[in-house]
């Protein structure tokens, strides 16, 4: 049967506008979904640092192409007062630990702690916040404390990032999906942003004639909306 293979994280705001797009393909398709994180936000960075007028034209540039709009706390992120930090590796960590904790739901946790930091202008890096969201899960604020903190966790975090740095090669682009076909042969169809239909009949390329489909979408993205080539 074929997969999705969906490298994201949970800073990419291309990647928030991308979830319904998501949704609606596992609705029509009910592939599997192999969730992969990315490291968008490769050195630690604060919130505030996105709160330049070109960026805040960004945002709404965003919302006006995705339909998703970010929400009043999440522009209160970008206030000095009110800036948290981002680091794309400690998020990974938390979506390793939710695997772990809470297997076969990684599509929903991910895109639950998008929601989480570009709706409601959350700090998904604290303990308490990632504990109160996984907690949609049973998930128990000690077991996830845990489990952040063990070794293995850390290590699965570490090999998946790496492995989604590897099948992105030189397009380093969030949000990216591919289609893995029984052949085993992986198959991208959105290299950033891409609205329903369009990702619709790449897949059925991609099913129907086995072909490559490696094209860059015009939406990808950067925090500033810029293509992450390498």
């Amino acid at each position: 049967m074929p997969s999705f293979i969906y490298v994201t994280d949970v800073f990419c705001p291309w990647c928030f506008g991308f979830a319904p797009v998501m949704e609606r393909l596992v609705g029509v398709y009910a592939f599997p979904v192999r969730v992969l994180c990315g490291n968008l936000v490769d050195e630690p960075e604060q919130t505030s640092a996105m709160g330049t007028p070109r960026l805040r034209a960004f945002f709404q540039r965003l919302s006006d192409t995705t339909g998703r709009t970010l929400g009043r706390g999440f522009f209160q992120l970008l206030e000095e007062e009110g800036s948290v930090l981002m680091d794309s590796s400690r998020s990974a960590l938390l979506m390793a630990a939710l695997k772990k904790l809470a297997p076969g739901h990684a599509l929903a946790q991910m895109e639950a702690f998008q929601d989480a930091f570009y709706k409601d202008g959350r700090d998904v890096l604290s303990l308490d916040v990632q504990a109160d969201v996984a907690a949609r899960w049973g998930v128990q604020a000690g077991d996830l404390e845990k489990a952040l903190a063990s070794d293995a966790v850390r290590d699965k975090a570490r090999r998946e990032m790496d492995e989604a740095e590897d099948i992105l090669g030189d397009f380093v682009v969030y949000p990216t999906l591919f289609v893995k076909t029984d052949d085993g042969e992986l198959h991208a169809v959105a290299r950033g942003y891409a609205p329903f239909e369009d990702m619709e009949a790449k897949i059925q390329d991609a099913l129907a004639s086995g072909s490559s489909l490696n094209a860059v979408s015009a939406e990808a993205c950067g925090l500033d909306g810029t293509c992450c080539a390498r």
